[in-house]
C-alpha cells in the first residue's frame, strides 16, 4: 500500500478514535465547550486545508469533493455529535448540515 494510503488510513482511524473519545465524554457528562471545541479539531483533522471549501459548499458538491465513504460518515458523525451538545440555533445547523450530506452522499453512509 503506498504511503499515501497508508497516512489517510492512519488519519480516519485517528478521526474515528476521536469521535468515539467525544461520545463517551458526552455520555459521561463532560462540559459541552470542551467537546464542541474538540470536535471542531477532528473535522479540521479530518479535512485538512480543504475544510474552509467543502464547509462553504453546497451539501452535495462537498460530498463529492471528500470522495472517501469512511471520511463522509466521520464528518457526519462529528457534525450529529455537535448537534447534540450545540445550543439550540448552532445545533439545528450543524444537524441540518449533517443531513443534507447524508442525503447527498454518493454512497449512503
Amino acid at each position: 500500500m503506498p504511503a499515501r494510503d497508508d497516512y489517510f488510513m492512519r488519519q480516519i482511524q485517528q478521526v474515528a478514535a476521536a469521535l468515539r473519545r467525544l461520545l463517551s465524554q458526552v455520555d459521561d457528562g463532560a462540559p459541552s465547550d470542551g467537546v464542541l471545541r474538540d470536535a471542531g479539531a477532528a473535522i479540521g483533522e479530518l479535512l485538512g486545508t480543504q475544510r474552509s471549501m467543502l464547509e462553504m459548499l453546497d451539501a452535495k458538491s462537498a460530498a463529492a469533493l471528500v470522495g472517501d465513504a469512511e471520511k463522509l460518515e466521520l464528518w457526519i458523525g462529528l457534525l450529529k455529535l455537535q448537534a447534540k451538545i450545540a445550543e439550540p440555533n448552532k445545533a439545528a445547523k450543524f444537524l441540518a448540515r449533517a443531513n443534507a450530506l447524508a442525503e447527498a452522499a454518493p454512497v449512503k453512509p
